[in-house]
């Protein structure tokens, strides 16, 4: 997938959006914003807005940015926040994985429904380390790939049709993770049916990064030895 078709295939979602995700993902969506254990005058961001379903959900002390490819999902949101005054939320046409945003920008960062659907999930994850703050909790709610041998092989056949309508079926958590910056808190799945999985983690980079620099030094000391 590419970020064309991503934006493509989603603002031809745009009309029916909340009609097919709406009610069925909500109680999910409450979880995860929980999840973020936000403050008062929290800075958050919201990966994968797409038509706003969220923002009425943030307490109303917070300043919630919302980024998403599509612009007909993005004029939903509008329309949500305008109709429901949500004045502490913005929204902005952005791709996840290259962001504007400054470094350290963000006290929280939630990405619902949207590793799957991004064209780099690796990318995007680097880039919402990258915006939020050390110490800063980051969530993600998706589906990842089954561990079950042979769930896993369906999902693999099915992965290219997936794709054309608009996520990857096989996108793996240990996976995506592996090189990240993250200490993952909560790990648990999730409804409906459990096929979705939340985890809670603390951007870790402070230490992440000592830890780089440690082996950067060691390399270089065992290199002048030699």
């Amino acid at each position: 997938m590419d970020a064309a078709h991503v934006e493509r295939v989603y603002s031809s979602y745009a009309n029916v959006y909340d009609l097919i995700f709406g009610r069925v993902f909500h109680r999910s969506r409450c979880d995860a914003v929980e999840l973020l254990g936000l403050k008062p005058d929290a800075r958050v961001l919201e990966i994968g807005v797409g038509t706003g379903l969220s923002l009425p959900l943030y307490p109303s002390g917070c300043r919630v940015t919302g980024i998403d490819l599509s612009p007909k999902m993005l004029e939903k949101s509008r329309e949500r926040i305008a109709r429901r005054r949500l004045r502490n939320a913005r929204v902005l046409r952005m791709d996840a994985s290259r962001t504007a945003f400054a470094d350290d920008a963000f006290d929280a960062v939630l990405a619902a429904y949207v590793m799957s659907v991004v064209p780099d999930p690796q990318a995007t994850l680097r880039e919402i380390e990258r915006v939020c703050k050390p110490g800063g909790t980051i969530v993600i709610l998706n589906h990842f790939h089954a561990t079950h041998h042979v769930a896993a092989l369906v999902e693999r056949g099915i992965s290219p049709m997936c794709r054309q309508i608009g996520f990857r079926s096989d996108l793996a958590l240990d996976g995506l993770l592996a090189d990240s910056t993250l200490h993952v808190l909560v790990r648990r799945t999730i409804g409906p049916f459990g096929y979705w999985t939340v985890i809670q983690a603390v951007n870790d980079k402070p230490r992440r990064r000592d830890r780089w620099e440690q082996r950067r030094v060691g390399r270089t000391t065992r290199a002048a030895a030699s």
